[in-house]
């Protein structure tokens, strides 16, 4: 099969039997938010739901990668609107672009209020997970097949965002390698 046949893939050199479709291994986990989770306004803490998210997150990496999985990065969590108890949280969460060991993964949450049922789009954010060999290396993981217009899309962002990160330097430390694929000392 062609590239062209299968779709955009990554620079893996893994066979084509281990190649995943952004299908397989998307996921979305849903939570009713708790007074426990929320601060005196009653809106839930956002790290409840960055939680979910890193989780969600996980889950997706490891269905792509089939090997153990950490968060390297997390990258423009945006918290578009509050998230109150008794909220209806829904995590949505696919791939959108696999280098060698990484893998970029599209994180929203929306919100329902369950009584109205008004959903709203509450938070976006893109984790950046690396697979992890049994000596916890990072290890290759499968191509990711992309085939329609707005994977392809969503592929090349996520290209052009990882090799912006490759240059970026965290607090002008020279040594220290903020992005995906880059030794961390």
């Amino acid at each position: 099969m062609s590239t062209s046949e299968k779709g955009v893939t990554g620079n893996v050199s893994k066979s084509d039997t281990e190649d995943r479709t952004v299908k397989h291994s998307a996921t979305t986990m849903s939570e009713l938010i708790l007074p426990h989770q929320a601060n005196q306004l009653g809106n839930a803490h956002g790290g409840e739901i960055m939680k979910l998210m890193d989780t969600a997150a996980g889950v997706v990496a490891l269905r792509h990668a089939h090997t153990a999985v950490v968060t390297a990065r997390v990258d423009g969590i945006n918290f578009y609107h509050p998230i109150k108890v008794g909220d209806l949280v829904t995590v949505n969460a696919f791939l959108t672009f696999v280098g060698h060991s990484s893998m970029e993964v599209e994180v929203g949450v929306i919100t329902e209020d369950i009584m109205t049922e008004k959903i709203t789009h509450a938070l976006q954010a893109y984790f950046i997970m690396v697979a992890l060999n049994d000596k916890g290396k990072p290890t290759e993981v499968p191509h990711l097949i992309v085939s329609s217009k707005k994977e392809k899309e969503l592929w090349e962002k996520g290209r052009q965002r990882y090799e912006m990160c490759k240059h970026e330097l965290m607090a002008g430390d020279d040594n220290y390698r903020v992005c995906r694929g880059e030794k961390v000392i």
